[in-house]
Formats: C-alpha cells, sequence, structure tokens
C-alpha cells in the first residue's frame, strides 16, 4: 500500500489491477474523463509503469542490441518510443527509452521494472566482455511511481507549477524538476501529454497539490479506463487485444519502428525473413458513419464478393467523430485504406465498412499554441478557432 494508493481509496476512485500493480480504474464516468483528456487535463496514476535503469559506457550498446531503435540517436535528455521483441520477432513489449545523463531509462506500461532488467541480464549473459562497462541495472519499481498529465492544457499547468521552461520542452524529451522527479513529454492518443516520475511519496504530494492547481482548468482525475475511448480514436499497440492475432510489428503496421539497418537486435533475423518472404495479413482501421443497429464485435468475420477476409479486432462507437470506429485483422492483399466495398457479418446481420488510416481523432491540441494560448489568462484566445474569431472581429471594427 502507498500513499498514492490511500489517496484513490479516500476519493473514491475504483480500483483495479494492472501489471501486477494495484491502480485506479475510474474516478468518474467515462465520458467525463474522456471529455477531460481531449478539451481540459485528465490526471492518472500511471504507477503501473515498469520503470527500470541501465547505468555505464556500455549501456547504450547493450540496450542497441535488445530494442529495435537505434539507441544510439538519442542524447542525454532525450527519449525514443521503441520495441521489444522475441527471437520469432514478435513484440513482448513497448517501451520509451529516456537518456538522462549517465544512465538509460527504461518505461513500459506491459511489464515490471523486474521484468525490463531480466531482459537486460539476459543480454548480457555470456557477453560480459564485449559489455564490461555495465555499471549497474536496477529496478526503479516499486519504490518509483508515474503520473500522467494528459489533455490540451496539460503544459499551462505543469508551467504553471514548474516553470516555463516546460513549455519549450519538445515531445519525446525530459527535464529535472524538484531535483528528484523527472517529466518526460510522451504519449500515445494525440493530445499534450507528461509523464512524471520518481518517488512514490513525492508523487503523493504532488497529486494533492494538483488537484488545488488543477481547479482552474477544470482538470479531471481519471482510472485507466479512459484508454479504452482515446485509444479507440488513437490507435496504439496493447498485447490484450492484438497478440491472438498477431505479435508481428509488419503486420501491426509498426515498421517504423524497427531499424532494419542496425547491425543486429533480438529478433531481426526472424523480421528480415518475413518481409522478403511477405505475410499473410495486416491491420487496417475501420470506420462507420453513425451508429448502426448492429455494432461489430470482435471476431466478427469480414467480407468481400462473397469471401471472407478476415475478423473484426475491435469496434465501438466515438459520439465525438460520430462514427463507429476499430480495427481490422484481414488479408494482406486487401488490407488498405479507402475501401469502401467489404462488409461485416454481425449477429444482426451484415454492415458496410470502410477501411482507413489511422488515427481516427481531431485532436483539439493541434489547435493549441502554448505561446499563443490559454485556458486561464482571459485575456489571450483560449484556442485556434477563438483566436480567429477575435481577429475578425477586431478588423470589423477597425
Amino acid at each position: 500500500m502507498t500513499k498514492l494508493t490511500d489517496i484513490h481509496r479516500q476519493h473514491g476512485a475504483v480500483m483495479g489491477e494492472r501489471n501486477g500493480v494495484a491502480i485506479p480504474l475510474s474516478y468518474f464516468a467515462a465520458d467525463e474523463e474522456h471529455k477531460a483528456v481531449r478539451q481540459h487535463i485528465l490526471l492518472s496514476d500511471y504507477s503501473h509503469f515498469g520503470i527500470a535503469a541501465i547505468n555505464g559506457d556500455s549501456a547504450w550498446s547493450l540496450l542497441n542490441q535488445l530494442v529495435s531503435g537505434d539507441v544510439s540517436s538519442i542524447r542525454d535528455e532525450q527519449a525514443m518510443y521503441s520495441l521489444i521483441l522475441d527471437d520469432a520477432g514478435n513484440i513482448i513489449t513497448d517501451l520509451y527509452i529516456a537518456c538522462d545523463d549517465e544512465r538509460f531509462l527504461l518505461l513500459s506500461e506491459w511489464v515490471s521494472g523486474e521484468t525490463l532488467c531480466d531482459m537486460l541480464r539476459a543480454k548480457l549473459a555470456g557477453n560480459e566482455e564485449e559489455f564490461e562497462d555495465i555499471d549497474s541495472i536496477e529496478s526503479l519499481t516499486p519504490e518509483w511511481g508515474m503520473l500522467h498529465f494528459e489533455g490540451p492544457y496539460a503544459w499551462e499547468l505543469l508551467a504553471e507549477v514548474y516553470g516555463m521552461d516546460v513549455i519549450g520542452l519538445p515531445y519525446q524529451e525530459h527535464m529535472h524538476v524538484e531535483d528528484d522527479l523527472i517529466l518526460l513529454r510522451s504519449g500515445k492518443h494525440g493530445e499534450y501529454s507528461y509523464k512524471l516520475m520518481g518517488p512514490q511519496d513525492l508523487l503523493a504530494n504532488v497529486w494533492t497539490q494538483m488537484l488545488e492547481a488543477g481547479e482552474r482548468y477544470d482538470m479531471r482525475t481519471g482510472g485507466l479506463n479512459y484508454q479504452r475511448k482515446v485509444r479507440l480514436e488513437n490507435p496504439c499497440w496493447e498485447p490484450g487485444m492484438f497478440n491472438a492475432y498477431t505479435g508481428c510489428p509488419i503486420a501491426l503496421q509498426m515498421q517504423w519502428a524497427v531499424r532494419y539497418d542496425k547491425e543486429a537486435f533480438t529478433g531481426l533475423a526472424s523480421l528480415s525473413d518475413r518481409v522478403e518472404q511477405g505475410i499473410s495479413h495486416r491491420i487496417v482501421g475501420m470506420s462507420i458513419a453513425g451508429k448502426p443497429d448492429a455494432i461489430p464485435q470482435r471476431g466478427d468475420k469480414v467480407m468481400f464478393d462473397g469471401n471472407c477476409i478476415g475478423e473484426v479486432i475491435v469496434c465501438d462507437y466515438s459520439a465525438d467523430l460520430q462514427a463507429c470506429l476499430g480495427r481490422l485483422f484481414v488479408t494482406d492483399a486487401w488490407a488498405w485504406a479507402d475501401i469502401d466495398g467489404y462488409h461485416v457479418v454481425t449477429a444482426n446481420g451484415p454492415v458496410a465498412v470502410t477501411t482507413s488510416a489511422v488515427p481516427f481523432a481531431r485532436n483539439y491540441s493541434f489547435l493549441i499554441n502554448p505561446s499563443e494560448h490559454s485556458y486561464v489568462d482571459s485575456s489571450r484566445p483560449r484556442d485556434l478557432l477563438q483566436q480567429l474569431e477575435w481577429q475578425k472581429l477586431r478588423e470589423e471594427n477597425e
């Protein structure tokens, strides 16, 4: 039991477990938490993330043989998104890697910090002479935790608390705040998002502090269940959703996370063979305008010209986009976007679907410029649309 867990229980959070860690599943209704992410700020406890650290002059080269990305491309205070694959070239987990002065931090929402360490140690075993300058490999969790600030005005709240440097923090970079905390700008859902990591006791104090500071921004607290809707609109890799169909980055349309020009990393040989031989199926987005009487379900067959070409992986209704959104697992030859000739066989009959590129959402954060807009400063417009309205009114009154 941590101070954060106590706070969540005292404030009525519905608790659950992910990655072996007790974590809030919800604070408010799903629609309210989703609205906060898309229009204001949502504060969530992300302490289910496994966090590990590797230190030493050989740390980058050992990491480079474990992950699919090129660790040599990042410098101090920079981060990258990457994958860890098994020997067959299937995804074990995705992760962020942050270069933090004399060490690298590994952050994964799907495996524990100790599991990350075990994978590093397994890669090191038998190769100690090649990687002789590894000083330490250690898990920082569960002593460390993580808070997640997400929404179009997350930057403004954090700048108010931690200073204006937050506004200039680029995507996939981090900064130290209050000595013992690290703020990383990164996220998977298309809005401004920041991960604050450090000792659990300090994060409990931050949570309480942010409850007060966030009132002016209409900030809401939330649990992990909000991810269902935002990840429907901005899809990302999730093992529980995709592993029953495929773990292959090629089939998952995640080739962008793989550097085939690296000398070696776990799974490279198998992936290279797959590139040469081709694959049978790929994942592609799908949409249905409006809300049909029968929303396709996982496992429903996808049909074209009387033939089954695949299955529905996930599908649900997005009130924001007024459409049903989802992902299909279909024969490679038919896995293209903007095809409207397919239909899904539901329990209530066939439903026409259109394949689509992802993401689907038109993120509100794209309309926000921290140098020009503000949620709390009434002298500045809140977003680009209001800015254009003000400009038009000024022109009309001149």
